[in-house]
């Protein structure tokens, strides 16, 4: 009797585990190649969301990977960080990974870079000196900047064939990761990307909220499972 009942518990437990969700921003502002852009506009600030995931869910349970970037119009500085920043569910607070979480996951980040376009290198490469753009710097609106890229060299081709793609994805993720950053009316706009655990994500809507000195900026996100 026992054995049944823990072969039923793990069976629910793979349902649940594999369950598969839709992510659908709401008042997307507009679309840049697939990505989703969300702007907020308050009398001392403006913040720009964006999103190229479509789907959460699986047996890994991947991250929700949220671009942020932030401009103050007026007033004193402010210092954006992932404190800044609170995701929740039903009042259900989700956690936001911290920079040193993501060095040390597994999670593998190589589609979710691709829908930004920062392509990932290959796990294997024969050749040297491979040159590969690494910083991602947000898309039109005012985040008014060119895709600069930085060279990212790899000199022992041994070293190369070593390093796997979700390992070299997670370090092109943590690059751009957001971390304590000055924000004032003197510099251009600046941000960085998130993730969100998504671990006790379920059907409803997500609320991000970011929060820059009086002014607070909500984004909301349908999630829907399939």
């Amino acid at each position: 009797m026992k054995k049944n009942f823990y072969s039923i518990l793990l069976l629910l437990f793979a349902i649940t585990g594999c369950a598969s969700y839709t992510i659908t921003p709401q008042n997307i502002t507009r679309y840049d190649k697939g990505v989703e852009i969300l702007d907020s506009i308050k009398p001392s600030s403006k913040v720009q969301i964006e999103i190229s995931q479509s789907h959460l869910g699986g047996i890994s349970h991947p991250p929700l990977v949220v671009y942020v970037g932030a401009q103050i119009l007026e007033g004193n500085e402010v210092i954006l960080d992932t404190d800044n920043i609170s995701a929740s569910q039903n009042n259900q607070p989700l956690p936001i990974l911290t920079y040193a979480q993501i060095l040390k996951s597994s999670y593998d980040f190589s589609d979710i870079l691709q829908d930004f376009g920062i392509p990932t290198p290959p796990s294997s490469v024969s050749t040297t000196n491979i040159i590969t753009p690494i910083f991602y710097y947000g898309r039109g609106g005012f985040l008014a900047y060119n895709m600069l890229f930085n060279p990212f060299l790899i000199d022992d081709s041994q070293t190369q064939q070593m390093i796997q793609e979700q390992r070299e994805a997670r370090k092109i993720m943590a690059t751009n990761y957001l971390r304590k950053t000055t924000l004032s009316v003197e510099i251009k706009a600046k941000g960085g990307f998130i993730a969100i655990d998504t671990k006790k994500i379920h059907t409803g809507t997500l609320e991000l909220k970011v929060s820059l000195g009086k002014d607070v900026h909500r984004f909301d996100i349908n999630i829907q499972k399939n």
